[in-house]
């Protein structure tokens, strides 16, 4: 097998023009010799790049001998762990490496020009003209005291259209079609509001509309959507999808989420521990992946396609830029790893439309298979034989709530009212009735903002109701005072959503895992139960002396769980257990819960806006819109069948791992956002963004009942007729 010329260029064609204009270097595309001798348009090409960091102890390689390329129109997305350098290569292409980081080798060709040989005064007139950014927060990346109009006009007088002087009003003009293009409604009053005024899918909104709006060639994405719900998020990649196919734009797409990127991009780079380790069309590296490392990120992904008793996780973790392994940096953490991995650095292969950087391509390889056992297998493998199936729950209610509603009064501060806005209340819970029975696990799904996290902390009575009536395990306690709700928490625990915020920064890991026993006044011997509790939840003794800060997040996710199972709860409020984690890590903690859940017979409340989640743990979801459940029924019916059109959006919603589903699966698009708690629409609160709406949801509130099904409950007055249309078509 004949090694690939890696960074050849020969045939780039640079053509250099100057304008007088900012006396900004103009450069015209290169014409490239592809893959069987297709010519392609090539946007942009990292040639052999290396980038190095500059620490008080050492010199440090983040990136080594990195190639890849984007043709014009192409979205190419870049995937690995946190760690790998995704968002550094983003960084080193718009040249905005922190000043100890720098561009050791290699080059950033841009339409034939290289990045690193322009000024700071060139490079400065390119981003936002010729290459821009969206960034993974819009809160934090626009600027608060300035209006949407004065950060969109601004950049573009800064960066006009075809280097032609426009005017403000001009300007103005092209902001607002921006706006009015990426979705935002009634642009030419809201581009006057500022970032607060908006919610976080709008914001997004915004960011890819200041980001566009001067037309660029290339526009890197760094995880757009990584907070986004999955409505938001199948709005904003098909928004992206349909600028792409209007402007052509190139797009380099950073993210973790597999689906995304089977959904979206057109060629995949897959980067570990500064290497890239494996490249190809999307097709091919999702139907036939080379590399160790991507076969098994695609196989710790979480779908309700596959029915595996256990996720594929990775063993540790992307190796620190301090140590660095010798020879191939994933060896150890890969199942096929022979004694030359750990020894040498492999080279790269190309296998027909494919790359892949791995001994086992070599000529010379005498180990196993390429290919990791089972994959692409729905079956569990070996391992999994000593896993349990998750037991069958018993029909004995531990959590019962009868018409719960939580309000808050709306209190205005003197702003609001010197502007006279009047006081109301805000419904984040608004009449709920659901049972969890013993041993189950029951999924609270929904947008940000449908009460899921309230009701969640209602259970536990970190909320007080302000009407209805919550049992669990057989005590009322609606109206129980503190003094004696506090010993009941001993059976009742919660995983919290952000374990680094949630775990005091000044105790160590055994200080925080006996806190719930000194609460309590219950005497343990403090080593063993410290050890104990790690051992439970996959971590060794070594970590009870260290202190939040220095664990990694799925560390710190398991020390979350350790504490809350201290006590030895019966019930386990879980809020967005695996949200912020890679997927590998992701997988780990479901593994774990699924564990636990079997050998300690815990019953658990899921609250995610992760769907993929759901499929793998949980037994039956409750759909939550506007604080109110609009169904609840067994996780396999709402996938393949579910009633209520909200239900049905979501799940058309959720990115799966396959990019054969991109032009075959039907997703249904939700126009607009969850409306406001504090003024929510009359009738069904799903009416407003219902695409089967009728004059009866508009004036009639539909109640949650059984339908056909009795184990199926759904609030909607047509279910049944749209059910039999949906089937129909």
């Amino acid at each position: 097998m004949a090694h690939p010329l890696v960074g050849h260029h020969a045939g780039i064609d640079h053509a250099w023009v100057y304008t007088f204009w900012g006396s900004v270097t103009r450069c015209t595309r290169p014409t490239l010799v592809g893959h069987k001798g297709v010519v392609v348009d090539v946007t942009f090409k990292a040639v052999n790049l290396e980038i190095k960091y500059q620490t008080r102890q050492a010199t440090l390689t983040a990136i080594r001998n990195v190639n890849f390329e984007v043709e014009r129109g192409q979205i190419v997305g870049v995937v690995g762990e946190s760690g790998c350098g995704k968002s550094t290569i983003a960084a080193a292409v718009m040249r905005l490496l922190p000043p100890n980081g720098e561009i050791s080798n290699g080059e950033l060709l841009f339409k034939g020009c290289d990045l690193r040989g322009m000024s700071e005064e060139e490079m400065r007139r390119l981003r936002g003209r010729d290459i821009s950014m969206i960034f993974q927060d819009p809160m934090t990346s626009l600027n608060p005291v300035f209006s949407i109009e004065q950060q969109m006009v601004d950049t573009i007088l800064a960066h006009p259209p075809n280097d032609q002087p426009i005017s403000r009003s001009e300007a103005r003009e092209r902001a607002t079609d921006m706006l009015n293009r990426v979705g935002i409604p009634d642009a030419v009053k809201r581009i006057r509001n500022f970032p607060h005024q908006f919610s976080g899918g709008m914001r997004q909104r915004i960011m890819i509309a200041l980001a566009l709006q001067s037309n660029p060639a290339l526009l890197i994405a760094d995880e757009p959507t990584s907070a986004l719900d999955v409505t938001l998020e199948a709005q904003i990649t098909d928004l992206i999808r349909g600028l792409r196919d209007e402007l052509q734009t190139s797009i380099l797409y950073i993210t973790h989420d597999l689906g995304i990127v089977a959904q979206l991009c057109d060629h995949v780079v897959v980067l570990y521990a500064g290497n890239v380790v494996e490249t190809g069309d999307i097709f091919h590296v999702f139907k036939n992946p080379l590399h160790p490392y991507t076969q098994a990120l695609l196989r710790s992904h979480p779908s309700h396609q596959t029915h595996a008793v256990r996720l594929i996780t990775i063993r540790g973790r992307v190796p620190s830029l301090k140590e660095l392994p010798v020879g191939c940096k994933f060896a150890p953490r890969c199942d096929l790893a022979q004694p030359v991995c750990f020894a040498q650095e492999p080279l790269l292969s190309r296998i027909e439309a494919q790359t892949v950087l791995c001994h086992a391509y070599q000529h010379d390889w005498s180990g196993r298979s390429p290919t990791l056992p089972s994959f692409g297998s729905t079956q569990p493998t070996e391992a999994d034989a000593t896993v349990m199936q998750a037991q069958v729950p018993e029909t004995k209610q531990i959590v019962h709530i009868e018409q719960v509603g939580v309000h808050y009064k709306d209190t205005l501060g003197w702003l609001g009212k010197i502007l006279g806005e009047q006081e109301g209340l805000v419904r984040a819970v608004d009449g709920v009735d659901v049972a969890v029975y013993r041993g189950e696990s029951l999924a609270l799904v929904g947008e940000s903002g449908s009460g899921k996290t309230t009701l969640g902390r209602t259970i536990l009575r970190l909320e007080r109701p302000t009407f209805g009536e919550i049992s669990v395990d057989g005590n009322n306690i609606t109206s129980l005072p503190q003094s004696r709700i506090r010993p009941l928490r001993a059976h009742m625990q919660m995983i919290f959503q952000d374990p680094i915020s949630s775990l005091s920064p000044r105790k160590t890991v055994a200080q925080l895992l006996l806190e719930p026993f000194k609460i309590h006044g219950i005497a343990v011997d403090k080593l063993q139960k410290v050890d104990v509790l790690l051992e439970m939840v996959g971590l060794s003794s070594e970590q009870a002396d260290k202190y939040p800060h220095q664990l990694s997040g799925g560390q710190a996710r398991r020390v979350g769980i350790a504490r809350a199972l201290a006590l030895n709860p019966s019930l386990l409020v879980a809020d967005e257990p695996t949200s912020g984690l890679d997927v590998s890590v992701a997988a780990g903690i479901l593994n774990l819960l699924k564990d636990l859940r079997e050998r300690l017979g815990l019953t658990y409340i899921l609250i995610t806006h992760n769907l993929n989640v759901i499929s793998f743990i949980a037994d039956r979801v409750a759909v939550m819109y506007l604080g109110k459940l609009v169904e609840v029924g067994k996780t396999s019916t709402l996938f393949t069948e579910p009633h209520h059109p909200y239900t049905e959006a979501l799940m058309s919603a959720v990115a799966l791992p396959d990019p054969e589903l991109r032009e075959t699966r039907k997703r249904i698009t939700l126009e607009g956002e969850i409306p406001s708690p504090r003024n929510p629409p009359s009738g069904c609160p799903f009416h407003t963004r219902c695409r089967y709406l009728k004059e009866r949801c508009i004036t009639e509130a539909p109640r949650l009942q059984q339908n056909s099904d009795t184990t199926h409950l759904v609030a909607c007055h047509f279910s049944e007729q749209t059910r039999m249309s949906r089937s129909a078509a």
